[in-house]
């Protein structure tokens, strides 16, 4: 069978760890083609060939069978009826280097790992391999998620674990002079690659930490809103619990819708908890014109177009039955419904406008400020399960005067100080002449290591494009 594979091939082969019996078993073989040899590599179902990867192993070249599905390489491996995890692994010559080291569970992606964050990664069409896999994958206890060690393979390993959910996953370490595990075959040994699946760990551990517990971090994503002045101070920053307060009537809800709008356009899915503000007519109405930058009651925002799709596909809305509205929603049912949005729609921030619409179901003998304190934990993990930011409008409480003269701080947000210490990000909006136009825009907290920065922008809102301008922008002519 050896014959099949083309003499160098062969050569590189063993120089990569690998046997040649394993290479012959698992179909690698050599395909000549524009006067170049190619090392194909089967991705087989059930037995049977659906695509191939070719290399050249003279220069880094790679390409697979024009118009083939992609799948996992080795997937038959889902078959095996035994409990146990599965391993993840970047490419197929980590895969093969596990399967040398003695576990034979072991799988990889199709397409090596993204250079940047996959937008939409439930409906990406590099993940489609994962839907195709899904039955299988569903029935697995548990896996072993080990991409290469560089910023590409963090984004991976962190995408991956979003796909499969956090609470199956394990990661593995590698040597300090390896980035991956055939690196670690050739290096060390099969009994060191096997040592360091044995030694995986949780996503994340829980409980006491080391230090070398800890995965290394993917970089953190984030994405401009697209209001100038806002970008350089806040960001949509997935994983991340932000505070959204100021008096009422102060337009928290006008720059909200805008900057929803504007997220929405570059095609962010999100989930929105609207409890004050009814659905239909008024907060359809008002995101189309933010959406067409036009006047509320323009044609543009009443009449049926291409936001009405937009919305349709990337705005889902949690609120009471339109049926009945005595419909309780409280914490732990919105964060239902917010784990089904992440799944089915693909998610990417969710906001609760406003908190003291929920209704809150304090357990026996549990105080205001320790409620509040264990509702934030979970929206935080949330959060950081899911790679969803998690936007909260809270009211201050109700101020001496009409709330006219001095801004709200995140002390004085009804409930507990637990607002203003456990956010990621904190925004106050105040509007000091209630009959302008002219808003401060205070980013009172950012969490350090966070994109951002602590600072106030003052913007104008134009009512006949429903959008912010910098106050000195739109003065300057």
């Amino acid at each position: 069978m050896t014959e099949q594979i083309h003499e160098r091939h062969l050569d590189w082969i063993e120089r990569r760890g690998i046997s040649l019996e394993l290479a012959v078993a698992m179909g690698l073989h050599t395909k000549s083609e524009g006067g170049k040899n190619w090392l194909a590599i089967p991705y087989q179902e059930n037995g049977q060939a659906v695509n191939h990867k070719y290399r050249l192993t003279s220069e880094k070249a790679h390409r697979m069978d024009e118009g083939a599905p992609l799948t996992l390489w080795n997937h038959d491996a889902l078959h095996e009826d035994r409990s146990g995890p599965v391993l993840i692994t970047e490419g197929e010559w980590d895969a093969l280097a596990a399967i040398t080291s003695g576990f034979t569970r072991a799988v990889s992606v199709p397409n090596g790992a993204p250079q940047s964050w996959t937008e939409n990664v439930e409906d990406a069409t590099r993940y489609q391999f994962m839907r195709r896999n899904q039955a299988q994958l569903d029935r697995i206890e548990s896996f072993i998620v080990a991409t290469d060690n560089d910023e590409p393979g963090r984004i991976l390993a962190a995408e991956l674990v979003r796909l499969l959910g956090p609470e199956r996953c394990k990661t593995v370490r590698y040597p300090d002079d390896c980035k991956d595990l055939n690196d670690v075959l050739i290096l060390h040994g099969g009994g060191a690659v096997r040592d360091c699946i044995d030694a995986a760990k949780d996503y994340p551990v829980k409980g006491l930490y080391r230090a070398d517990d800890f995965p290394e971090p993917p970089p953190i994503q984030s994405l401009d809103i697209g209001i100038d002045g806002m970008d350089r101070l806040f960001k949509l920053v997935p994983g991340t619990f932000a505070v959204l307060t100021g008096w009422a009537g102060q337009g928290k809800t006008s720059l909200l819708l805008a900057m929803l709008a504007k997220l929405l356009k570059r095609g962010v899915p999100m989930a929105v908890a609207s409890f004050e503000t009814m659905v239909k007519p008024i907060l359809i109405r008002k995101m189309k014109a933010a959406i067409h930058e036009c006047a509320e009651f323009d044609d543009l925002a009443l009449k049926r177009n291409d936001a009405d799709e937009l919305l349709n596909t990337k705005f889902g809305i949690i609120a009471h039955s339109p049926s009945d509205d005595d419909t309780e929603i409280d914490l732990e049912y919105l964060l239902e419904l917010a784990k089904v949005a992440v799944l089915r729609d693909g998610i990417r921030l969710l906001v609760i406008d406003p908190w003291n619409e929920i209704e809150h179901k304090r357990d026996a003998n549990e105080t205001e400020t320790e409620y509040v304190g264990r509702a934030i934990r979970e929206l935080k993990k949330f959060a950081k399960n899911y790679q969803c930011a998690v936007w909260l409008v809270a009211h201050p409480r109700k101020p001496q005067s009409d709330g006219a003269g001095r801004a709200p701080g995140l002390y004085d947000l009804a409930g507990s100080a637990n607002f203003a210490n456990k956010a990621d990000y904190g925004l106050v909006v105040h509007r000091g002449d209630l009959t302008g136009s002219i808003i401060d825009v205070k980013v009172v907290k950012v969490r350090m290591g966070l994109p951002g920065m602590v600072g106030k922008v003052t913007l104008d809102f134009d009512p006949q494009t429903s959008s912010y301008t910098p106050f000195r922008m739109a003065h300057a002519a």
